[in-house]
């Protein structure tokens, strides 16, 4: 069991994780015109603000949706479905990925014509945004704009939108 597993009933105590999902949530219906017949993937949903498998599956159901759920999915190891959602989702998890490239060329199969890779995380850092668990799991400190940005148009994506949509102050920094 990670220590996101560990942590996921506590998840969303820490207002800044909210915070955080509500901004990114909060943009993307600002910047793109979502249809309610999207089929969309959230990767690495947490909690279900944006979701750890078991809560989140808890919490559709307390919510009364039927048509949603969570599954375990290992970037590293398996395929995504081909060509099937109109939106990709992935908040404050693309750093704990190693291959970002990887991930990013996946994505972009898995989206149908004219689908949507919406990425929420975070500007590279100096490695203390997760100090407090000795950077357990996190594979980079970050992301360069430009780095990233270059990343996503060279497989084939055009740049919508980069915008800095929350600010968390940690450690005076």
């Amino acid at each position: 069991m990670n220590r996101f597993d560990n942590v996921a009933q506590d998840w969303e105590s820490k207002p800044s994780r909210v915070l955080i999902a509500k901004s990114s949530v909060d943009n993307i219906i600002e910047t793109i015109d979502l249809k309610h017949d999207f089929k969309i993937l959230d990767y690495g949903c947490g909690t279900g603000l944006i979701g750890m498998v078991e809560k989140f599956n808890s919490k559709a159901k307390e919510l009364g949706f039927t048509n949603i759920s969570a599954i375990q999915h290992n970037i590293n190891e398996q395929e995504l479905p081909q060509n099937e959602f109109d939106l990709i989702a992935i908040s404050m998890t693309l750093h704990h990925i190693k291959h970002t490239e990887m991930f990013i060329k996946k994505a972009k199969s898995s989206l149908k014509n004219g689908g949507h890779l919406c990425i929420n995380d975070l500007v590279k850092e100096d490695g203390t945004f997760h100090d407090e668990h000795k950077n357990e799991g996190v594979e980079h400190f970050g992301y360069d704009k430009e780095e990233l940005c270059n990343l996503i148009k060279n497989n084939g994506f055009e740049i919508i939108e980069y915008k800095i949509v929350y600010t968390d102050h940690r450690n005076n920094k």
